[in-house]
């Protein structure tokens, strides 16, 4: 049958991965300045308890959404593909609508037991972080109560806001990675990143001190409030493209057939739901319970007091920002590439896997390093107050860096529904956390709390990457990574012989000393990455797969980044 000239081909799957990878690089120095001005704003001009207060309420928001997700945002990425694939854009719409309706249920549910059983033992447990901070300020300390007592119904509302815009999100974000539309996708994500940060930064500098909390909050509101309508403006307009091209591409009755497959999705259920949905949603939700009972938003309910809260908080967030920005080139990839060469679209698992892991080598392995190297100067160009977070990073970057690498096996594992080893993994990690929270923070007290729930990650993805390796075939690229630890180690020599050099920064430093060290930091970064990647060219360089799929990409300083690598 002759291919219609109007109808563009689709593009290869390697061309839609490397495409995806390209655009969700490009907007990472736009959310890094964002977020890291945001941060400095944020750790110095709010008190430390401010700053503590507002992270217990985020990890409130954190655990309700968990709840509320019903582990269908890990779900989606894989189910969206198949069916498009096997049922076309219709069947899509009936399952994202389900999926809405299922959620917006427990999320109705959700919000009358907070509003009326759970606020007040809730806020009760602020309260008592803010009292047991023997280094609170008594002004400070009066300031906070107060405001949980007069506008405790404003935190409540905040959450249940940012609980209802969760659930919207997620469901077009999903939609937008399962095809890859990561132009969209980072624009939208840049929008949800920067607008919280600047409308924060906002609130916190023209508001008194008693408010700019509470501006803090709303700002958390309006900006998912602006980012929802970018994705669900996309998203519609995308499914009713697609349902031009399935039905009529002139039909006047295209929108009035999507909204009846919604109204018709709602009123059966069970239709939308594909075959295995629900189990392995049910694995997901495992999954995700478990990634937030071993993060940072559960264990700072563990700390002492506000202030303990504080520094645990800082020295994650610091971790977790490396983390994300390097991570980056990743997100939205890994579950829809898995799903496509399931489906035979191109490609293998095994060199998928070799492939994913060999770049998260090339970026997590320096850069984890270089953070724990720099991480003390890096605090104090944030504020000196948080140097004390210093071992929080130390002990925090090698578990989750580590933990991220062995996810990828984890992901395949999903994908081709090993669920019985994904449910192990995932009790393998409630079993460790409960051990060694048990015993590691009476010994080590706050640097307990973080190295206990580290190494409950590291647990979880050993276990599932070894069983990749048993089930999947999955192989460990140890040559490359060899290649890496080598050139790592000349950065890391490079870093400490001129770590010296930094001239020391004065606890009083103003913005303009600040913003010097910053730079001088970066420079330095910059040096021992001249230094890695020379290392790594003269120890071989990429492999050969990778340097072909690079020469085959369109990129700036192609010809240069062939060269060094």
């Amino acid at each position: 049958m002759a291919r219609d000239p109007n109808v563009k081909p689709q593009p290869s799957l390697a061309a839609q991965v490397s495409r995806a990878v390209v655009w969700n690089t490009v907007f990472v120095p736009l959310r890094l300045v964002a977020e890291v001005l945001a941060t400095l704003v944020k750790l110095n001009l709010l008190s430390q308890a401010g700053y503590g207060l507002l992270a217990l309420i985020s990890g409130a928001n954190n655990g309700f959404g968990t709840i509320i997700d019903l582990g269908t945002q890990r779900a989606m990425p894989k189910y969206i593909p198949e069916l498009n694939r096997t049922g076309g854009p219709r069947a899509v719409l009936r399952l994202l609508t389900a999926i809405f309706a299922a959620q917006l249920a427990v999320l109705l549910v959700s919000a009358l037991g907070l509003a009326s059983w759970l606020s007040g033992p809730y806020l009760g447990t602020l309260r008592e972080k803010i009292v047991a901070d023997p280094k609170l300020d008594i002004i400070d300390q009066a300031r906070l109560l107060g405001l949980l007592d007069g506008y405790g119904w404003l935190v409540i509302g905040a959450i249940l806001a940012l609980l209802f815009l969760g659930v919207c999100y997620d469901i077009f974000m999903a939609y937008l990675n399962s095809f890859f539309k990561q132009r969209a996708w980072n624009s939208i994500t840049l929008a949800a990143g920067l607008l919280p940060q600047v409308l924060s930064v906002a609130a916190i500098l023209i508001l008194p001190d008693q408010w700019d909390i509470l501006g803090v909050l709303g700002a958390t509101v309006l900006a998912p409030t602006i980012a929802v309508a970018l994705a669900g403006w996309h998203v519609i307009r995308l499914q009713i493209a697609d349902l031009r091209l399935q039905i009529e591409p002139d039909d006047p009755l295209v929108s009035r057939t999507y909204f009846a497959d919604m109204q018709s999705a709602i009123l059966n259920l069970k239709s939308a739901i594909p075959p295995g949905f629900i189990r392995y949603t049910a694995v997901s939700f495992l999954m995700t319970a478990t990634d937030f009972v071993t993060s940072a938003g559960f264990a700072i309910y563990l700390a002492g007091d506000i202030g303990d809260v504080a520094v645990l908080t800082a020295g994650a967030a610091l971790a977790k920002m490396a983390l994300g920005y390097l991570y980056t080139p990743m997100v939205g990839v890994q579950v829809p590439l898995f799903s496509r060469v399931r489906q035979g679209e191109g490609g293998t698992l095994n060199g998928a896997y070799q492939s994913l892991v060999r770049l998260q080598l090339l970026l997590f392995v320096p850069g984890g390093v270089g953070l724990m190297l720099l991480a003390q100067s890096a605090l104090l160009v944030i504020s000196p107050q948080y140097l004390v977070a210093a071992p929080i990073v130390w002990v925090l970057v090698p578990c989750l860096f580590l933990e991220s690498l062995l996810t990828t096996a984890h992901n395949a594992l999903i994908v081709y529904e090993k669920l019985g080893i994904i449910i192990i993994s995932r009790l393998l990690t409630l079993v460790a956390v409960a051990v060694l929270a048990l015993l590691l923070p009476p010994r080590l007290g706050l640097l307990g709390v973080a190295l206990a729930f580290g190494l409950a990650r590291v647990a979880a993805g050993a276990w599932a990457t070894g069983s990749g390796y048993r089930l999947l075939g999955l192989r460990w690229p140890w040559r490359f990574t060899v290649r890496v630890v080598g050139a790592t180690l000349v950065m890391a020599a490079l870093i400490l012989a001129t770590r010296g050099l930094l001239p020391p920064l004065p606890d009083a430093a103003g913005l303009a000393q600040r913003l010097r060290e910053a730079g001088l930091m970066f420079a330095l970064a910059a040096v021992g990455a001249v230094g890695f990647f020379a290392a790594l060219r003269l120890l071989g360089g990429l492999d050969a797969q990778d340097r072909a799929q690079l020469a085959r990409m369109k990129l700036p300083l192609k010809k240069w980044l062939l060269r060094v690598l």
